[in-house]
């Protein structure tokens, strides 16, 4: 088992253990009221691109045209939701050098919101695509719907006959297509087709930030040889209530895959003050440092 896949296992874990953490219901009377909260918090908008990323998810190159014949296809069949209702809002409060944070206390900020989701398919020797899921759901009402109803497009385009050409013998090659507003992301040095321009407004909010009594990750008893330190570092939706959306958790950076585990099954424990206007709490992207050592 490759590394990679030790990590996507290790994902898949950690959801299993959150599920057990049910979230509660958001009141539906307090919508209303809190929806012209935000709209007098506005401050100003700023103009966002929409970007997607296709790379093959066994970390294979991509030739520079297969990736312009499928995401062309994809990007004609796409369609955003009217109105594209924003409701997370991009990352805090974490400012971050070397996985140190430099400041975890309140802050009141301005922010823009962020789509962000991300999206897997497989294409097969014969054409056919399959396995279409969003693995990061944006949590913009519509919009993951709209991207995977345009991925299975494909199948209707020729696309992925051309494709079938170049696997050189694979029976299927599995793609991640990645789509967001926000900044270029490093670890994808691939070119980004636009997928919309628009307008998003900013709001003055307090950001999130988690709680003082969450527990502390556990060093794994299988790194335990070696002794090393590990470092992980998180990102993860927090939602209005304080609890973070596991479904949207991605691994940014681990030492190992036994890290990432025990950071992500820590992770599911966690409770934090959510990001607030007034009492209207807001989701919002974190990005969250853990550390291990066996030093005292």
């Amino acid at each position: 088992m490759t590394a990679l896949q030790s990590l996507q296992r290790a994902l898949a874990l950690a959801s299993i253990v959150a599920a057990a953490s049910p979230l509660s219901a958001q009141n539906p009377d307090s919508s209303v009221a809190c929806d012209s909260v935000l709209h007098r918090a506005y401050v100003d908008s700023v103009a966002v691109t929409a970007r997607a990323y296709l790379v093959r998810r066994d970390a294979q190159l991509l030739l520079p045209r297969v990736r312009e014949l499928l995401l062309e296809p994809i990007l004609e069949h796409f369609t955003a939701p009217t109105p594209l209702r924003l409701p997370v809002f991009g990352p805090g409060p974490a400012r971050l050098r070397m996985l140190h944070p430099e400041s975890l206390g309140d802050s009141l900020t301005i922010r823009a919101p962020i789509v962000y989701g991300v999206y897997d398919f497989t294409v097969r020797s014969s054409g056919a695509v399959v396995a279409i899921q969003a693995t990061v759901p944006s949590m913009v009402p519509g919009f993951d719907e709209r991207v995977l109803d345009a991925i299975r497009g494909l199948a209707r385009d020729s696309a992925t006959a051309i494709l079938a050409r170049t696997m050189d013998g694979r029976d299927s090659v599995q793609f991640e297509l990645r789509v967001t507003t926000g900044p270029d992301d490093a670890r994808f040095r691939v070119p980004a087709a636009t997928v919309f321009t628009a307008s998003f407004p900013r709001v003055r909010l307090v950001d999130a930030k988690p709680a003082d009594a969450n527990p502390l990750a556990a060093y794994p008893e299988e790194e335990r040889d070696d002794g090393g330190d590990g470092e992980v570092l998180l990102r993860v939706v927090v939602d209005e209530r304080g609890a973070p959306v596991i479904s949207t958790l991605e691994v940014l950076h681990a030492t190992s895959p036994a890290f990432a585990l025990s950071a992500a099954r820590t992770l599911a424990r966690y409770h934090f003050a959510p990001a607030h206007v007034g009492a209207c709490g807001v989701p919002q992207v974190m990005e969250l440092p853990f550390w291990f050592s066996l030093r005292p």
